[in-house]
């Protein structure tokens, strides 16, 4: 996996677990609550290989987060210019 990538899908796992930190929801309860496997929660936050936008958008409406608060958040998480691509 390219570094860019890594870097992205680790802000992504740090964005999804500091809004279920911060909305103090335990893990479990929160997988189980939400039909998220465990599995799948754990494959996401371990942000190692690529997660399926279907689960991580799955995670993000269990969150109660809309997809442009997510965008907020995870432009702030990421570092500064990563989204200034070259052409």
């Amino acid at each position: 996996m390219q570094e860019s990538a890594k870097i992205l899908y680790k802000s992504i796992a740090s964005v999804i677990k500091k809004a279920r930190l911060e909305n103090e929801l335990n893990y479990t309860d929160f997988c189980y609550e939400n039909d998220i496997p465990m599995s799948t929660y754990d494959y996401i936050l371990q942000a190692k290989t690529q997660a399926s936008f279907f689960n991580v958008a799955k995670v993000v409406k269990a969150l109660g987060l809309s997809f442009e608060e997510f965008g907020r958040l995870l432009d702030k998480e990421l570092p500064d210019g990563f989204m200034n691509f070259e052409e």
